[in-house]
């Protein structure tokens, strides 16, 4: 009998019933993690389409003032200069992407321009992550 306690307490480790609730418990505090920050990325993420949205609304708004026209892409917007070569006020240093990489699209409606990023499936329509933005802001938003 001597030899059997002796194994018992030799033998080291965790017992498959031990492991099975260590494992559902770190499951379980992972579920309540990604429930509670997934609306803050989502929130974080509508922020920063917003304000990428007015950069280039007034970028664009400052190089009309600056040359009579608007610019006809976003592309015109970076490091735009003047006749002279001097940098034009409201340049963008670089293009623009929203929080999944995507480009914003723009485009002229009614002699003004529109910025608009299709959310993260690029595509029309959407909700949460898939939604449309638009600057300036639609009737429909």
């Amino acid at each position: 009998m001597n030899t059997s306690r002796n194994r018992r307490t030799l033998e080291k480790g965790f017992t498959l019933l031990e492991l099975i609730v260590v494992i559902t418990i770190i499951g379980l505090l992972g579920t309540l993690v990604v429930t509670k920050v997934a609306p803050m990325l989502q929130k974080g993420n509508a922020t920063k389409i917003k304000y990428d949205l007015q950069k280039i609304y007034e970028s664009a708004t400052m190089l009309y003032t600056s040359t009579g026209s608007w610019p006809e892409s976003i592309d015109e917007m970076i490091n735009a200069v003047d006749d002279d070569g001097n940098d034009l006020p409201g340049a963008l240093d670089k293009t623009p992407t929203d929080p999944w990489g995507h480009a914003y699209e723009y485009e002229m409606r009614d002699g003004k321009p529109l910025i608009i990023c299709r959310g993260r499936d690029e595509n029309t329509g959407g909700e949460g992550d898939d939604r449309d933005y638009e600057h300036p802001e639609s009737e429909e938003y």
